[in-house]
């Protein structure tokens, strides 16, 4: 990287929605703004993560990691990769304390390592002068960041949209954002999510009124609410909706917890009445209580669907009960959320989505946000991120139709020089994903989880030999798990054991590997010839 430059290098988040992990360095001095998750329900693995290995190698040059807003796209990542990094943590009041009780939760000392920035506040991180700029989004304190250098001004957006009464939080700060569009900016990177829908995304004041009649509309029945827990101006919905209909809110849900206490500790929450414990509404009529559970993506270990199948104490859920899901389908999610649909329906309720009512809007810009933003801002340079490569390759089309001279679409581990009539990728990094397995943190091509994609698509066959101190082989035995034997197969197997045995030369069975390897690959041929199947084969040597 050439000296007073300046380079953009994402490792998370490009050409995928979720994992953020942004890069940008100025005279070989980095910034790094958010670093999240996304979930992954395969495997035995609930979370991934970016590998950030490429700056871990660099973190003596890491100035600062700062921290956009609070969702776990853009946040979760920090208790696990942190002390791979050791940097400075810069967020707004909210945010930090999120993260604060993340580290506590995995028992992180991070000391005086996190620094509060207020809202619209100013910070020097290194090289670059940051301030914050007060935007709109499903959850508080969202943040677009101005990041001033010698080399010019970049705006990152961050996660938003345009809303005019979004309930929780001050409008979006039109006027800063005009104003920074005067001042001139080099480059903008800006969220693709939402860039094939037309039209504005909605206002969470709109759901206000609409959930508010739906709840009331049930005066008898047992009701359900299910929506995302870090959406805090949806869950003051709900609880000012049920206050108003006449009923009791309880929380299911950790993540919803977590994000109450947090909020009610930064001034949030103020007209919300106290939730009550399940225990309390098991005493209490249907009619009385409201329900608010985490799960709205169908996930097996959530509320909703430990709800569903009967597994979560002091609640049931019967015919004739009431489930309203205040969410949008997350991409990738469709099969998990249609089989807690299918489960309830089974069990006679009456399932309500935002498509029969307007009970959810998207917190990230349509097309016409997203052209409202460039004229505010009229960079230079437009930079799409958090989104899969249709979403950000189309953003690009929408902004050079606008008027935007210059577009580069990057991928994770591409480097971009943000330069003025320069600008475009420079390099390729060395990037991927992390797995959450259990505690430990793996790659996706560690052999663990290679077996285990054997293993879910394949089966596995354990074979047992017992060769004598003379090396010859007086007995075997193999099991199969995951797969249909067919009747031809047991003395095919057999055969090839013998096979895989009889092909080693004496000098080589003295060596345990030698006999595996070979016993493996005669077993795995001979099973995919017959039933086309290639397990995991697993061999034991007894000397007796």
């Amino acid at each position: 990287m050439e000296k007073d430059k300046l380079y953009f290098l994402p490792l998370g988040g490009s050409g995928e929605i979720g994992m953020n992990l942004n890069l940008y360095a100025y005279n070989n001095e980095w910034l790094m703004v958010d670093l999240g998750v996304s979930f992954y329900d395969r495997l035995g693995v609930d979370v991934m993560m970016p590998n950030p290995q490429y700056i871990v190698e660099r973190r003596k040059d890491l100035k600062g990691l700062l921290l956009t807003h609070a969702h776990e796209d853009h946040i979760g990542a920090v208790p696990y990769l942190w002390e791979q990094l050791k940097c400075p943590i810069y967020a707004t009041p909210f945010t930090a304390e999120m993260v604060r009780r993340k580290f506590k939760e995995r028992h992180i000392d991070y000391g005086d390592f996190i620094h509060e920035i207020p809202l619209k506040g100013h910070q020097k991180i290194g090289p670059f002068d940051i301030e914050l700029v007060s935007l709109t989004h499903s959850i508080p304190e969202p943040n677009g960041v101005v990041i001033r250098t010698k080399a010019g001004t970049i705006f990152h957006t961050g996660d938003w949209k345009i809303d005019p009464n979004p309930m929780v939080g001050d409008p979006i700060d039109s006027e800063k954002l005009k104003a920074l569009g005067d001042e001139g900016v080099l480059a903008m990177v800006c969220d693709s999510t939402n860039v094939f829908c037309e039209g504005f995304s909605g206002s969470e004041g709109d759901v206000r009124e609409n959930l508010k009649s739906v709840i009331g509309g049930y005066k008898k029945e047992k009701l359900f609410v299910t929506c995302f827990a870090s959406n805090l101006a949806r869950l003051e919905t709900v609880a000012l909706a049920a206050q108003e209909a006449g009923r009791r809110v309880v929380l299911f849900g950790r993540s919803f917890d977590r994000m109450v206490e947090v909020a009610r500790e930064n001034g949030y929450l103020k007209e919300v009445a106290p939730f009550i414990t399940a225990e309390a509404a098991a005493t209490m009529p249907a009619s009385k209580v409201l329900y608010l559970c985490s799960g709205s993506q169908g996930e097996s270990r959530a509320a909703l669907s430990r709800i569903a199948a009967g597994t979560m104490k002091h609640v049931s859920i019967n015919d004739g009960d009431v489930v309203i899901f205040s969410s949008r389908v997350i991409p990738g999610n469709e099969r998990s959320i249609n089989a807690i649909k299918n489960k309830l329906i089974r069990l006679g309720v009456h399932v309500i989505t935002r498509h029969d009512l307007d009970l959810h809007v998207s917190g990230h810009p349509a097309r016409s946000e997203l052209e409202q933003m460039y004229d505010w801002i009229r960079p230079k340079i437009l930079i799409p991120v958090h989104g899969e490569l249709q979403h950000m390759v189309e953003q690009g089309r929408l902004g050079r139709r606008h008027g935007i001279k210059e577009i580069v679409v990057p991928e994770n581990g591409t480097l971009i020089e943000v330069s003025e009539g320069e600008a475009g990728i420079i390099d390729e990094v060395a990037s991927g994903r992390l797995a959450l397995d259990g505690d430990v943190l793996v790659t996706f091509d560690h052999g663990t989880l290679k077996e285990r994609r054997i293993l879910e698509s394949n089966g596995v066959v354990s074979v047992s030999l017992v060769l004598d101190t003379k090396n010859a082989l007086k007995d075997s035995a193999f099991s199969t798990k995951g797969f249909v034997v067919q009747s031809d197969m047991t003395d095919a197997v057999y055969q090839a054991i013998q096979d895989g045995y009889s092909h080693l030369a004496r000098s080589e069975l003295d060596n345990e590997g030698n006999v595996q390897i070979s016993v493996e690959k005669y077993v795995r041929r001979v099973i995919s010839q017959i039933n086309g199947k290639k397990p995991l084969v697993l061999v034991h040597v007894l000397r007796v």
